[in-house]
C-alpha cells in the first residue's frame, strides 16, 4: 500500500472502527427481528452528495438489469450496491480500501437478507483481484477524488469490464478556471489526499482508458436541491450525520458550500468500454 492510499485509509477508518460498529450494530437491534429494507437504511448508506435519488437517477441511466455483474468501485457503507440489488435482481461484489466499511458494509447487507446477491471485501481499485472482462457494469459514486492515478484507475476498470459492458460514475469534479476549494470535505482533510479534475480532464482520461460516453450531464443543482431538503433517516431514526464523528458536519457543509459558490462540480455520465 502506499503512503497515499495509507492515508486515505486512515482518513476513513477515523470516523469508523469498532466504535461505529458497535452504534450501528446497537441501532439495528432495536428493530423488529428479519430482514429491514434496504430503503430504510437511505440516510445512513448513500454516503454521497444526492443521496438515494442520485444513485436511483444513475442505475436507471446505466440500464441495470436482472442477471448483470456489476463491480461496485469504492464501495463504502454498500447503500448503492443493496439499492441495484434490491430492485434489479443483479449481483454486486463492492470492493473498498477500507476494512471498517467492508464490515460495516456486510453487516448491514446480512440485516437486509442480501447476502445472497451482495458481497464485499477489501481492496486496490488499481490491481483489483479479478479476471479480465469479468463484469457486465463498474459503478463508482465519489470516489475517483481519493485516487492521484486517474489513468491507472480507468485502465483497471476498463480491464475487468466486459467488452460490451459499461462504467457508471458519479464523480466530483473541479470547476473551470480550478478554483481553490475549501477542506476538509467528506474525503479529504487537506489537498494532500485529493485530486481533482476538471470536465475537460476527466473525459480526456476517460476517452485515453477506452471509455466513449453515453450519457454525461451537470446534477450539481439537482444536488443542491436534495441537500436543502430534511435529510433522509435512517432506521431507527438515525442519520449518517449523527453516527459519524465531530468532523462531519463540518466537512459536509464545506462540500456543499463548494458546490453553491461554483469551486466544485457533480457529474454524472455513463461510459461505453470500448475495444
Amino acid at each position: 500500500m502506499t503512503d497515499r492510499q495509507d492515508a486515505v485509509r486512515g482518513h476513513y477508518e477515523a470516523e469508523t472502527g469498532a466504535d461505529f460498529l458497535t452504534r450501528v450494530r446497537a441501532l439495528l437491534e432495536t428493530l423488529p427481528p428479519g430482514p429491514i429494507e434496504s430503503s430504510q437504511l437511505a440516510g445512513l448508506d448513500q454516503f454521497h452528495m444526492g443521496g438515494l435519488p442520485a444513485t436511483m437517477r444513475l442505475a436507471e441511466l446505466a440500464g441495470v438489469v436482472t442477471g448483470t455483474t456489476v463491480l461496485d468501485a469504492g464501495s463504502g457503507l454498500g447503500g448503492p450496491a443493496r439499492y441495484l440489488a434490491k430492485t434489479t435482481g443483479c449481483r454486486v461484489i463492492g470492493v473498498d480500501l477500507s476494512p471498517s466499511y467492508v464490515a460495516l458494509a456486510t453487516m448491514l447487507t446480512e440485516r437486509t437478507g442480501l447476502a445472497g446477491s451482495v458481497t464485499f471485501q477489501a481492496g486496490d481499485l488499481l490491481a483489483l483481484p479479478f479476471p479480465a472482462e469479468h463484469f457486465d457494469l463498474v459503478w463508482t459514486q465519489h470516489v475517483a477524488m481519493n485516487i492521484a492515478d486517474r489513468s491507472a484507475l480507468y485502465r483497471e476498470l476498463r480491464r475487468v469490464l466486459k467488452p460490451s459492458g459499461r462504467l457508471a460514475l458519479h464523480d466530483v469534479l473541479w470547476a473551470n478556471g480550478k478554483p481553490e476549494p475549501l477542506f476538509p470535505v467528506p474525503w479529504a482533510e487537506s489537498p494532500a489526499n485529493s485530486t481533482l479534475f476538471t470536465e475537460a480532464e476527466t473525459l480526456a482520461v476517460l476517452g485515453e482508458s477506452r471509455f466513449t460516453p453515453l450519457h454525461w450531464r451537470d446534477v450539481t443543482a439537482e444536488a443542491l436541491a436534495w441537500a436543502s431538503q430534511p435529510r433522509p433517516r435512517a432506521a431507527g431514526d438515525v442519520s449518517l450525520a449523527s453516527v459519524m464523528g465531530p468532523r462531519f458536519a463540518g466537512m459536509a457543509a464545506n462540500f456543499g458550500r463548494n458546490l453553491r459558490e461554483g469551486r466544485l462540480r457533480l457529474m454524472m455520465g455513463v461510459f461505453q468500454a470500448n475495444r
